[in-house]
């Protein structure tokens, strides 16, 4: 099993995602709801790798809550329910940006405190993770024409699936910046952003494409796992407020969680690569609380813990 998400193809045909994006539009989210199940079945049946990965993290989220947390158990139905979970926000992204979700829906609790940051004039970087649904939040500032917020992503994250959001929406590739690591000329392009008071929205939970990517390992899960270093000095570059940022499926309907991380990151020289470490792990203590509250949302199909 691949060991670097950029390694496994994207699963379905450009014309299979279109398909789909085409059967919100023309017959609703209801029955685009209803053939994501023949949809997912076959995916489950026909992808030893996800059902794989599956299992792994479902193995060790279990093992790290304890045996008297309510977590699922790893198997066939947890399979498909995780994975129909994964189809269900690729459609909510499709209803987001094409203006079929109401942003009232979407509860935000402390949005003003975000609000007071950029009523300051200054912007903030928003770290997040494959967890939930960060694209909801982006395509409904985009449809209300509230604050910028751009996307960075890594360039070989799903061209055929965000080539389809694209043609849905034209503002969908404004704000979404791809890069293929997260180094000096980078960070220097996406400080104008922030001196602009603009959002910045990178996720932690993936490592760098390229073999030469910067990565430090912590504890994940009860494991170590290998998490990029990009987010945490692009935030030392910035210099700006920064932000845990998850947008998660609840009972009562999507809920944003903004937690505050650090007002400023400083790395200093002497201890630079610890400081780092302390960074990732804090994230990823963060994230472990993140996902026993919604397990079935967080979307790393592959081996995402060290191995040897």
């Amino acid at each position: 099993m691949s060991t670097n998400w950029a390694g496994i193809a994207e699963r379905g045909s450009v014309l299979g995602i279109g398909l789909l994006a085409a059967c919100l539009r023309l017959l609703g989210p209801r029955a685009a709801r209803f053939l994501l199940y023949p949809v997912v079945a076959y995916f489950v049946i026909t992808s030893p790798a996800a059902r794989n990965a599956s299992d792994e993290y479902f193995t060790r989220l279990r093992q790290f809550a304890g045996s008297s947390a309510r977590t699922p158990r790893p198997g066939w139905r947890t399979r498909f329910r995780h994975m129909l979970a994964f189809a269900e926000a690729a459609l909510e992204k499709f209803a987001a940006w094409t203006g079929r979700v109401d942003p009232a829906s979407v509860h935000f609790p402390n949005r003003a405190e975000l609000e007071a940051v950029l009523a300051s004039g200054k912007g903030a970087l928003l770290i997040g993770a494959h967890l939930g649904n960060l694209e909801m939040s982006r395509a409904l500032a985009a449809g209300e024409r509230l604050v910028a917020v751009n996307a960075v992503v890594y360039a070989k994250h799903g061209p055929g699936f965000f080539g389809v959001l694209a043609k849905a929406n034209p503002h969908f590739g404004v704000n979404l910046i791809h890069v293929t690591d997260v180094g000096p000329a980078t960070s220097m392009a996406l400080k104008d952003k922030i001196d602009r008071g603009e959002l910045l929205v990178i996720v932690g939970d993936r490592t760098p494409p390229a073999d030469n990517g910067r990565i430090c390992e912590v504890e994940f899960l009860g494991a170590p796992a290998r998490f990029a270093q990009g987010p945490f000095l692009l935030a030392a570059m910035l210099q700006c407020p920064v932000y845990l940022f998850f947008c998660l499926n609840e009972i009562d309907g999507y809920r944003i969680h903004l937690e505050p991380f650090e007002q400023r990151v400083t790395l200093p020289r002497a201890a630079r690569e610890q400081r780092v470490q302390e960074l990732a792990q804090r994230y990823a203590r963060r994230l472990e609380a993140y996902c026993l509250r919604a397990p079935y949302q967080w979307f790393n199909f592959y081996s995402y813990w060290r191995t040897t």
